[in-house]
């Protein structure tokens, strides 16, 4: 009898294991879903969404390619300008030094401008490469994604580097 039992409990417990194993080795965590959701030009969610709910033709998919990489230089340059004093930034918030992430953060501000400058007129150029029943579209798009940056500053975590308490994780109070 008691017999029976352990290898019963073996039995239920290979099984289930078999089956926590296959659900994580199936499901895609979610950076993976970030990454490959909408990779295609059609469903392409890159620029902040500003493409999504869009078919684009062979024609305009050229054109926004192009446009792409006539800003990707430029903007990959600003980042690379950028990634140090962001890296400082880190660094002093994981220590908890909010001064220092401040003034890294200031410092970037120059950068940071240029940088949505750049956006803005990337943006732009994309829009006049669209069609006007696809232009409606990205400029809903546009619409829901500064409504969602003002939301997101408005609640405090725009410039994040002026709050009290910054750098302290999730859960924790300022002293």
């Amino acid at each position: 009898m008691r017999k029976s039992r352990v290898i019963g409990l073996v039995v239920a417990s290979l099984v289930s294991a078999a089956s926590f194993a296959q659900a994580q080795a199936s499901a895609p965590s979610a950076r993976q879903e970030r990454h490959d959701n909408g990779r295609g030009m059609e469903g392409r969610q890159g620029r902040g969404g500003l493409l999504r709910g869009i078919t684009l033709n062979d024609a305009e998919k050229a054109h926004v390619k192009q446009i792409h990489e006539k800003y990707s230089t430029e903007a990959k340059t600003l980042r690379e300008s950028l990634r140090p004093a962001m890296q400082d930034a880190r660094a002093a918030r994981q220590k908890g030094d909010s001064a220092a992430v401040k003034a890294a953060w200031d410092k970037t501000a120059g950068d940071r401008e240029k940088l949505r400058a750049l956006m803005d007129r990337e943006r732009a150029e994309i829009r006049t490469a669209l069609t006007p029943e696809h232009q409606k579209t990205f400029d809903a798009n546009a619409k829901e994604l500064e409504q969602r940056r003002a939301e997101f500053e408005k609640n405090g975590k725009g410039d994040r580097a002026g709050r009290t308490g910054f750098g302290q994780r999730r859960g924790a109070r300022a002293s």
